[in-house]
């Protein structure tokens, strides 16, 4: 077997957690529960690491299939340079983004899959 490329796996679980919480923020928004605010901020956390997360890296041996239309999202990730290329920087984002969604329901599970990708992200930086 060969060895994990634990940023391949980091971006995937980043990618998943985004849509998650864009789902439930969405659910929560649309059925006005009780603190909907932060269903709100939910909606925009998830657009922001979809997009961020949408880019698929290269694999350090073999090869790697890019997303559809990922050229555009990934010049708009270069140009922030190491604010979203850095692994740490990305831990410690991601990290920071889920907190708001753990005070609702519907935003829990997207919240705890983002906590998740942020500690692969440190894992890969280490």
């Amino acid at each position: 077997m060969g060895k994990i490329e634990w940023a391949m796996w980091a971006n995937e679980q980043a990618l998943a957690s985004g849509l998650i919480l864009l789902t439930g923020g969405i659910v929560g928004v649309a059925g006005q529960f009780r603190g909907w605010e932060f269903a709100a901020y939910s909606v925009a956390a998830g657009v922001f690491v979809c997009l961020l997360e949408y880019p698929r890296s290269k694999r350090a041996k073999g090869t790697s299939v890019e997303r559809t239309g990922q050229y555009c999202f990934t010049v708009c990730v270069k140009a922030f340079g190491p604010l979203t290329r850095n692994y740490y920087v990305r831990a410690f984002l991601h990290a920071a983004i889920c907190v708001p969604g753990g005070f609702m329901l519907a935003t829990v599970l997207g919240c705890v899959c983002l906590g998740i990708a942020s500690l692969i992200y440190l894992a890969v930086s280490c």
